[in-house]
């Protein structure tokens, strides 16, 4: 080989290896949180200390929001759908990603001038947030430590087993519970779910808004709805053992109780060929090796969409439900004009308006969700009064104002 052509694969090899031996961000597994210095603003509505502090905390809130906007960005993802080369769906959209892992005030003007000014230091992530338990129990905090209910059907060769007795869950829903409790989640006692048949498992899985009226009836934010089956797939006789294989797959929503809003979804399946995932000297054995690690599979994806949702329910806009009472036509026109001027109000949708009932769904800034409910109580031209209130959802009753 000539020295020219030495030199040539040379330098070539030298073109493939240097982006090789560059660090490459996207390939990092532990993104660091960055420190950012932000400020949010809210005005003072009302007089009194209460007055003072409401705003101070949404003015934290905002500020935060702020933060996690100038450390992390607005990332924009493209979702583009294509069929027989043409462009069917190109929807681009940005949302705030990351959050919050630690803050400190660092400026408070104290409200002067009926306008509350704060600083903050904030140390902003964008990583697994399941990973982050302080960061995690500000989410938690955040969204008001929601309760979660677990509702799963489980089957085996399509037949409804019993497990020790239960007849109402089983190992692919202990797999997921065991998750969330690790995570610090709230759960709804096991006692009260047998009071729920196996056919009420069925239907809720296939209608949402079942499932939602099911878990405001255990007292439950989210449900977390699903259907497990584990079939039988070969079996052997080596040296005169029987051996079973067992495949398990689980299908699971999680719900928001609230609106009957789909949170998230995921599935899994185990591997029969893999030891210990389904593989047993009796059928029933066998069978809770293979829903057990689909179970684990599941929480491993299921718990971090959760998250991530509650995240940005927090740092974007997150859904409240507003059913009301003693409507006519002036009173709603009243109160859409003063729903209009609440700031972090980001969409109004009248759904439904007949015999004095209006109902009305909002998407609202994550800095102003846990008080929106006396924010409605503060219009001035015409009277909001609170019947009933959930995270998500609240009742109230509009009257004149004299």
């Amino acid at each position: 080989m000539s020295l020219n052509k030495l030199k040539l694969l040379f330098a070539c090899v030298c073109l493939i290896a240097i982006p090789l031996c560059m660090p490459n961000p996207l390939l990092a597994q532990d993104i660091p949180a960055k420190e950012i210095e932000a400020e949010g603003i809210a005005a003072v509505v009302g007089e009194g200390q209460e007055a003072l502090l409401r705003a101070r905390d949404e003015a934290t809130k905002r500020a935060l929001r702020r933060a996690v906007e100038q450390g992390v960005g607005s990332l924009v993802d493209s979702e583009s759908m294509t069929q027989n080369f043409q462009l069917l769906n190109d929807e681009v959209y940005t949302q705030v990603k990351g959050y919050v892992t630690d803050y400190s005030v660092i400026s408070d003007n104290n409200g002067d001038g009926q306008i509350y000014r704060i600083g903050v230091r904030a140390a902003v992530a964008l990583a697994p947030l399941e990973k982050d338990l302080k960061a995690l129990n500000i989410i938690k905090n955040e969204k008001g430590n929601p309760r979660v209910i677990i509702i799963f059907r489980e089957m085996v060769d399509q037949t409804d087993p019993v497990w020790g007795g239960q007849v109402q869950g089983g190992v692919a829903q202990s797999s997921l519970e065991q998750k969330l409790l690790s995570k610090g989640f709230p759960m709804i006692d096991k006692g009260q779910l047998e009071m729920i048949k196996q056919r009420d498992a069925a239907l809720n899985y296939a209608d949402p808004d079942k499932a939602a009226a099911l878990g405001r009836q255990f007292g439950a934010e989210v449900v977390i709805i699903g259907e497990a089956s584990a079939d039988l797939v070969d079996s052997a006789m080596p040296y005169g053992t029987p051996v079973f294989y067992y495949q398990a797959q689980i299908n699971a929503r999680a719900v928001n109780t609230d609106t009957g809003q789909v949170i998230a979804t995921a599935n899994a399946q185990s591997d029969w060929r893999k030891p210990g995932e389904g593989q047993g000297s009796g059928k029933m054995e066998a069978a809770r090796q293979a829903l057990g690690a689909a179970g684990v599979q599941l929480a491993e994806t299921l718990v971090p969409r959760i998250l991530d949702q509650w995240r940005s329910d927090v740092y974007n806009t997150a859904p409240i439900q507003l059913v009301i009472s003693n409507v006519n036509g002036a009173r709603r026109r009243l109160f859409k004009n003063e729903l209009k001027q609440i700031r972090g109000v980001a969409s109004i949708n009248e759904r439904s308006f007949q015999d004095e009932i209006m109902l009305i769904d909002l998407d609202v800034e994550g800095s102003v969700h846990k008080t929106f409910d006396e924010r409605l109580e503060e219009f001035t031209t015409v009277g909001v009064e609170l019947t009933a209130k959930t995270p998500n959802r609240l009742e109230i009753r509009l009257f004149d104002i004299e």
